[in-house]
């Protein structure tokens, strides 16, 4: 059992509490610094225990909801009998000297986090510990009140908590300044257990990847709210620390084990402690069951996002300086929004000159690539490019080393030739690319290990004679052949081993991860399955739906067709027309109002049937928002759940919209729709 997160089981929430209700209860010859205990410090409330029947009817007769107690910055007053003393469990000088001195009136209020008095005795150690040492709280919990105070306008607050980052303040600003990821975030912040994971320092980095708008990282953390939102059904109190940190990198559809591991923290009430009503409790279960893949949480994402980095910053290689960051309009006083690799990529994707513009080249190994038509050709080829660099760039990438060596030598890597070659093969056009198309991998890889062995700082041949070496070592190499292909690597596996996750593996193509994802589910995951459950966090999926074909193969999903700057309508079946009578149309809104809802689904007006859509529509995105037009007019959003009971209210009860969060759902909601008659 991790004691470090041991506390939060028993964690009440924040409330202000009366002086007079507060008594110190630890023995005197138990050690209580006076340091960082004043009135005024913004992070150390006092640690206070409440019986959890005194608890609950001083909720009831007050009328408060115990969510509100989890809530940032919205403490509510809770009114205690006046022979109720809660002891607290740290803060014996601020006590008695408020008491003592008169400084503070018995009916002043403070705030004091409140614990369950049943904990056992080493919780209880830890807590006063962890009081004691005025530990600092975590980068989450800051952020989350930096954020409240701003909202509320309270600036003189919002700036304390900002001095209290101290040179992480430059992080959150570059955050901040990123309008996507502030959205991102600003979704998860209900979930207040899940921020103790937050690691400000480690955006600028991340954002130096330019993994950036409806992309990569922004669609793994959309997964992350997707998955939690689903879980507690929006009751976002019901998590608590030790529950995030118990169930994060968790994959019960795959692993028997993690299965196993989840059902017995919940029949031992090890987590979801918040969850009182067995009901509740047996729903919250089956929800944790049913991730399709890993459970995440910001923990998980900062571990993750580590493969990232050795994949977008090669990826840079196939462009020139001015094609990556393009110049600045001298008389533009707007800042700079530097385009994502995935941006750049695909505004130089061409396809192939003559083919079906449907039509995209399918990698199934190193030596084997045929043609398959898909929704998006440009974005699968941006995903094998990706997937080359899984399996080449990553054992041996490494920025400052390679940079060095390239100044010295004009020579490029085998690995970053056969990157521009495969990317010609697959559509992509630059200049760099056509210049590593008009090299010999093999060659220029010879130069360089001849170079490596003789460095030139102290060694010199003749070119000629230099030349001479290098073919001859080519010549050499025509005693390799291709291996045959290897068998599709198991997901899962029934040892029992701790497995450590890689960064890269030889066969993650495309094809052999839709087959992989077709096998069974078996005791724990290997370290491909862990690796392909990971990538496919933040790669969308590749595109995968487990939909067997006649040969039992593995079909990719049919989507949107998207791209960096263009939203392509997609043509649907004429079925799908505008519905009439008892039944509903969902509508997709598009990225412009330039352009007319698509209806996409159509279904009886059962509750049954509209579950089947809306499951539907979120597997095709993250995170899809459902609206109908309200009386006035206006789309106004609505939870899944009470589609049905929100169309007794709406002007056009048969006509259901959604947008995925990612796309550019600001032009819609709130928005109306009379000149959208559709």
């Amino acid at each position: 059992m991790n004691i470090k997160f041991e506390k939060y089981r028993y964690y009440l929430g924040t409330a202000q509490i009366r002086l007079l209700n507060l008594c110190y209860s630890a023995s005197s010859t138990e050690p209580d610094d006076c340091i960082g205990c004043c009135i005024s410090d913004l992070e150390h409330n006092l640690p206070a225990l409440i019986n959890p029947s005194e608890y609950h009817d001083c909720l009831t007769g007050a009328g408060i909801s115990s969510d509100a107690l989890y809530a940032i910055g919205l403490s509510p007053k809770l009114s205690l009998p006046s022979n109720i003393e809660l002891p607290c469990l740290h803060g014996k000088f601020r006590l008695e000297t408020a008491k003592r001195d008169g400084s503070q009136g018995q009916n002043d209020w403070w705030l004091v986090d409140l614990y369950s008095s049943d904990l056992p005795t080493t919780t209880l150690i830890q807590i006063r510990q962890f009081y004691s040492r005025h530990a600092s709280l975590c980068d989450g919990e800051k952020f989350l009140h930096i954020r409240f105070y701003e909202r509320e306008k309270n600036y003189a607050v919002a700036s304390k908590w900002k001095r209290l980052l101290g040179a992480k303040a430059k992080s959150l600003n570059q955050v901040l300044r990123n309008e996507w990821l502030r959205d991102c975030l600003e979704k998860l912040e209900p979930f207040r257990s899940l921020w103790m994971g937050l690691q400000l320092g480690s955006f600028p980095l991340i954002l130096s990847w330019r993994c950036r708008q409806v992309r990569e990282i922004e669609y793994y953390l959309g997964q992350m709210y997707e998955i939690w939102y689903t879980i507690t059904g929006g009751d976002a109190h019901l998590c608590d620390e030790y529950t995030i940190e118990k169930l994060g990198g968790l994959a019960p559809l795959w692993s028997s084990r993690d299965r196993s591991i989840i059902e017995t923290l919940f029949a031992t009430r090890q987590i979801f402690p918040r969850a009182h009503d067995p009901a509740v409790r047996a729903q919250i279960l089956q929800r944790v069951l049913a991730v399709g893949g890993l459970i995440l949480t910001f923990h998980t994402f900062f571990k993750h996002v580590k493969i990232l980095g050795p994949i977008m910053i090669p990826l840079r290689e196939l462009f020139l300086a001015g094609e990556l960051c393009p110049p600045r309009d001298e008389f533009s006083p707007v800042s700079r929004r530097l385009p994502s690799v995935r941006d750049i990529l695909l505004q130089h994707y061409y396809g192939r000159p003559g083919k079906n513009n449907q039509e995209c080249l399918l990698q199934y190994s190193e030596h084997d690539e045929r043609f398959f038509e898909c929704s998006d050709p440009g974005l699968y080829s941006y995903w094998q490019l990706c997937l080359y660099l899984f399996r080449h760039a990553q054992g041996h990438w490494n920025p400052r080393k390679d940079t060095r060596n390239q100044a010295q030598s004009s020579e490029h890597p085998g690995w970053v030739i056969r990157l521009g070659q495969f990317a010609r093969r697959l559509g992509f056009e630059s200049d760099m690319i056509s210049s590593l198309c008009n090299q010999d991998a093999d060659l220029s890889q010879i130069r360089m290990h001849m170079l490596q062995e003789r460095p030139s700082v102290f060694f010199s041949a003749p070119a000629d004679k230099f030349d001479v070496e290098a073919y001859s070592r080519q010549k050499g190499q025509v005693i390799f052949e291709p291996r045959p292909p290897a068998p599709t690597p198991l997901m899962t596996t029934d040892s029992a081993t701790t497995t450590r996750v890689p960064r890269n593996h030889p066969e993650l193509f495309l094809p052999t991860i839709w087959s992989a994802l077709t096998q069974e589910p078996r005791y724990a995951l290997t370290e491909y399955g862990e690796l392909l459950l990971m990538s496919m966090s933040f790669f969308e999926k590749f595109g995968s739906s487990p939909v067997s074909g006649t040969h039992g193969g593995f079909q990719p999903a049919r989507q949107l067709l998207r791209s960096s700057s263009v939203y392509s309508v997609p043509v649907y079946p004429s079925h799908l027309a505008r519905s009439r009578g008892a039944n509903i149309t969902f509508w997709h809104l598009p990225q412009s109002r330039d352009m007319c809802p698509l209806a996409k689904y159509s279904c009886d007006a059962t509750k049954e049937d509209v579950k089947k859509v809306v499951n539907s529509i979120r597997a095709q995105g993250a995170a899809p928002l459902f609206a109908l037009v309200d009386r006035d007019g206006r789309l106004k959003l609505c939870d899944a759940s009470q589609i049905m009971h929100r169309r007794k209210q709406s002007k056009q009860s048969n006509d259901v919209y959604y947008i995925y969060s990612g796309e550019n759902c600001k032009i819609w909601i709130m928005k109306g729709l009379d000149s959208y008659r559709v």
